[in-house]
């Protein structure tokens, strides 16, 4: 899952490899914003609407498998049309929102300089040595269900904003106004 440009994993000063690094990579799958991905999304609930046993067969519920992840590589942007491209899509945005709704918890304990740590790595410092464990919490997939929902999210935080920003504008606009209600456009040579 390699994506190239300047918002890629490349680019963003991680050992590549680490886990921070795989994250950033899966986050990144999701290509479109909810509103671009919406229509896909319609595109695949109406085929289901006609072929309800299909359900299975295009992995929305599992199984999650190695062929489910080799389609997560499609990073192609050309809607040709098909279902196929649609499910992709979805599947990549569910993947990422689920990455970027995880937690890395990291554990650090003090170890003795003089103990060897066989168990766990240790993270020397100038002081001490801490021994350390990383763990990923929260990787349950995010629900297909869940895309309707968020999509009418995003559109009552855009109204939201808007409506703010509006009204925002208007109370400087107003209170410029009634300071003067002259106004003068004047000119510089430049």
């Amino acid at each position: 899952m390699f994506l190239v440009g300047k918002n890629s994993p490349e680019c963003s000063g991680l050992p590549k490899g680490c886990l921070l690094y795989k994250t950033l990579q899966v986050q990144m799958l999701d290509l479109l914003d909810i509103e671009g991905l919406y229509p896909l999304y319609r595109r695949v609930e109406r085929y289901l609407e006609e072929f309800p046993e299909e359900r299975k067969t295009l992995q929305i519920d599992g199984p999650y498998d190695e062929a489910f992840y080799q389609k997560l590589l499609d990073l192609s942007t050309e809607d040709d049309g098909t279902v196929a491209f649609a499910l992709t899509k979805v599947q990549q945005y569910r993947v990422a929102m689920t990455a970027k709704d995880c937690s890395i918890m990291i554990a650090l304990s003090p170890c003795l300089q003089d103990a060897s740590s066989d168990q766990r790595p240790v993270v020397p410092s100038s002081r001490s040595r801490f021994a350390f464990s990383v763990s990923v919490l929260d990787l349950d997939l995010k629900p297909y269900e869940s895309i309707p929902h968020q999509y009418k999210l995003d559109g009552k935080i855009v109204n939201f904003y808007s409506k703010t920003v509006h009204a925002k504008d208007a109370a400087v606009v107003s209170t410029r106004f009634k300071e003067s209600e002259d106004c003068t456009l004047v000119l510089h040579k430049v």
